[in-house]
């Protein structure tokens, strides 16, 4: 099984992927396996309102919620240590493409 997470605005495999990681509304957070979608959770984001240090708490946040891969059409500078600890990989994908379309990167 593959925890995928996705930044979104409202969540759901029909929302569209955030332009921004870490000011993002909620994650999208999708467990694949056999290369279909399993389950389909939404969490808010409790860090888009920080002012500092905003990539550093979403990465830890990614992490302790078991995600595997992350689908964001930006880098996470301040995240980025923290991800590749966690063993997050970090696929970009294209900001406004749907999230159905989106895993489709993962799924083949």
């Amino acid at each position: 099984m593959i925890r995928v997470a996705v930044p979104t605005l409202e969540g759901g495999l029909e929302d569209r992927v955030h332009e921004s990681l870490v000011r993002a509304e909620t994650f999208t957070l999708v467990d694949l396996g056999n290369g279909e979608v399993k389950n389909v959770e939404i969490v808010e984001n409790p860090y888009r309102k920080e002012p500092y240090g905003a990539g550093s708490k979403v990465a830890l946040f990614l992490v302790n919620m078991r995600v595997n891969v992350l689908l964001t059409p930006m880098d996470c500078p301040k995240g980025k240590a923290i991800l590749e600890i966690g063993k997050v990989r970090i696929i970009k994908v294209e900001a406004g493409k749907k999230v159905r379309d989106a895993l489709n990167t993962l799924m083949g």
